[in-house]
């Protein structure tokens, strides 16, 4: 089972994930990571409010608060808000007027013996004439567990939350609905993070209207919906581990408001989509100090996130239109307008010595104006044809994104000969150019799918050690900055399932990804290795089985360096292979008992994403748990 959404995702074919503890597993898609990826819930984004990545959006999110997750592949459509390049993950509910009349919801348990996680959810909810209301609460608790070698890795937490959505059907298939969800991680563990998070809180709120005209002509409908994200995260060395000398404590907040308005229009078989979003992002970090190892620390050592403000206005166009029968074009284009503000740029931490972000700003790179505005245009095309024996799709898009909070306003004044980490106010937008084509084979007996991309990236915005280079004013080789350069990725997924026989069926896929700095000529950091996996099931009627294997190559293009490179990938992994056991058995018509073992061979091995382990010398990275077996039990009703 897995411990989180991102754990969960990253077991979907081409997304990996990094880990630092046993909780908020950090996901990649097509070799980008963090705000490279939009992650939305219900149509609400949030933002993490950890600086070092503690609280990944993911990990807020709770799969049994929605009817299915959606992974979106590199950028897709330019109806889903400011682009992503990556791709988007987004939780969805499905359309009221498919539920079932009366009350219905599912229940399930279950147990991990490796780690101890324990684990329960419930889903609910009451249908009238397609209005509704729904609840839905999760939990979850889970000890350290150890990995392949017996070693015990810091990973232990506690989750809790719940929420709730009312839908009004109203007119001719048109619903309004106001939703509301909580989300709290308690006493999380970290092995690789020089922090343990005790208290993080994700509350989101979401009102949206979806209207349809009940005559409708040119103008088939509208949507509208405004929402809320709201995250409080405190992480700190000394409530959940023995502190050093100097404690340490961050409280950090990251707040998203936003909306959209989007028409649906029809000309003949031609549809169109105009609208426009608005989403503003503050965040707020603040980290306290002592040298005397006072709990808790209260001296301001640094304002880490500045009062930083994103706002981004959207406005957009989509048009999908058919070219034939069998072929349809989709082009897009938007346009976001950004203003960025960092609020506390002036304010003077505590301490001796002690300097604002604005003077760090003009110390690292010469740049103290922190109000910026750009406008940033988008746009994609793409083909889809339909060949009678299979499909096919080929496309081109330009995604620019702004720099988020930390690559334009992060703050860790270098202190006691160590390194500072200092944000640009001055980088410029990624723009990604990219190309990407597919086809889709379904058979009576076998199913087949490949892509493939390429990207090319001006001014991709690159974390780096400070040394001088162009645009860098500190060369002290041990600084954290953030600088322009040009970068390309690309990358191949292909999968396939073949029903060999009856009840028998054998699945196989692999992913690559390629990346390369191309101004500095070094690999870029924190690609995943070519990886894959292979499954073998057996279903019959009242039961199933099966066994999976998981494996990864050697990572040899690796980022070490932290003399000529960015040092941001730890180590040149080897490979690994994992198995897993697993089955199900159909106990009732609305009874299902399922269970397994995890890495049956107790390997031990770690994720290329994966962080350093700053608790045990005698390994590199944070290690996967070792074998564990598990059991869950799904009830319907």
């Amino acid at each position: 089972p897995a411990r989180d959404a991102g754990e969960l995702i990253s077991r979907i074919p081409g997304v990996s994930a990094g880990r630092r503890g046993g909780h908020g597993s950090d996901i990649s898609i097509r070799g980008m990571a963090q705000d490279r990826i939009a992650v939305i819930s219900d149509g609400a984004y949030v933002f993490g409010a950890c600086p070092s990545r503690m609280d990944p959006p993911t990990s807020s999110m709770m799969p049994m608060s929605g009817d299915s997750i959606t992974v979106r592949r590199g950028y897709q459509t330019v109806l889903d808000g400011p682009p992503a390049p990556a791709g988007t993950v987004s939780l969805e509910r499905a359309d009221s007027a498919n539920f079932a009349e009366g009350l219905s919801g599912n229940l399930e348990g279950g147990y991990e013996s490796n780690g101890s996680q324990r684990y329960a959810s419930m889903q609910a909810r009451a249908v009238h004439n397609g209005s509704y209301i729904r609840g839905f609460f999760t939990g979850r608790r889970a000890d350290n567990y150890e990995d392949g070698d017996g070693r015990e890795v810091r990973s232990a937490f506690k989750q809790y939350g719940g929420g709730g959505e009312v839908g009004l059907r109203y007119g001719a298939d048109s619903l309004l609905s106001l939703s509301m969800e909580e989300n709290h991680v308690v006493d999380a563990y970290f092995a690789g993070a020089g922090m343990d998070a005790p208290w993080t809180a994700t509350d989101t709120y979401r009102l949206a209207v979806d209207h349809n005209f009940a005559e409708a002509g040119v103008f088939k409908g509208f949507d509208a919906s405004v929402y809320g994200s709201f995250v409080d995260h405190v992480m700190d060395n000394y409530s959940l581990r023995t502190p050093g000398m100097m404690t340490m404590r961050t409280d950090a907040t990251s707040d998203t408001r936003g909306a959209r308005l989007a028409g649906d229009f029809a000309f003949g078989a031609v549809e169109v989509t105009l609208g426009g979003d608005y989403r503003r992002n503050d965040r707020d970090a603040v980290s306290y100090s002592s040298m005397m190892g006072a709990v808790p620390p209260t001296t301001i050592s640094n304002y880490m996130w500045p009062g930083m403000e994103i706002e981004n206005v959207g406005i957009f166009a989509e048009v999908k239109a058919p070219l034939t029968e069998k072929t349809e074009l989709t082009t897009g284009i938007r346009t976001d307008f950004v203003s960025v503000r960092a609020t506390k740029a002036d304010a003077l931490p505590g301490g001796m010595g002690a300097v604002t972000a604005r003077t760090l700003y003009g110390t690292f790179y010469g740049v103290t104006e922190t109000d910026q505005d750009e406008t940033n245009v988008s746009g994609l095309v793409r083909v889809m044809h339909d060949f009678g024996d299979f499909s096919g799709w080929v496309g081109a898009s330009r995604a620019v994104r702004t720099a988020d909070a930390t690559e334009r306003g992060i703050v860790r004044a270098p202190a006691m000969g160590g390194g500072g980490w200092v944000g640009n106010p001055g980088i410029d937008p990624e723009k990604h150019h990219q190309v990407d084509m597919g086809v889709e084979i379904t058979r009576s007996v076998w199913k087949a799918s490949t892509s493939i991309w390429y990207d090319n990236v001006q001014d991709f915005i690159s974390r780096d050690i400070a040394r001088g280079q162009s645009g860098v004013l500190v060369n002290d080789g041990v600084s954290s900055v953030f600088r322009n350069v040009d970068a390309e990725l690309a990358g191949i997924d292909i999968a396939a399932q073949w029903a060999f026989a009856p009840s028998w069926r054998i699945g196989a896929d692999i992913a690559y990804t390629y990346g390369e700095n191309t101004t500095d000529d070094r690999p870029l950091y924190q690609i995943p290795p070519l990886s894959g996996s292979l499954e073998l099931t057996y279903d019959v009627t009242e039961w199933s089985a099966g066994s999976r294997l998981r494996w990864a190559a050697k990572q040899s293009r690796s980022d070490t360096s932290t003399v000529t490179g960015s040092g941001l990938d730890l180590q040149e992994t080897s490979g690994y292979a994992v198995i897993d056991l697993f089955g199900t058995w159909q106990l009732a018509d609305a009874l299902m008992l399922q269970g397994g073992i995890a890495n049956v061979l107790d390997t031990t091995y770690a994720s290329y994403l994966n962080q350093e382990n700053g608790f045990d010398p005698t390994v590199v990275q944070v290690n996967e748990p070792g074998r564990s077996a598990y059991l869950q039990l799904n009830f319907e009703f």
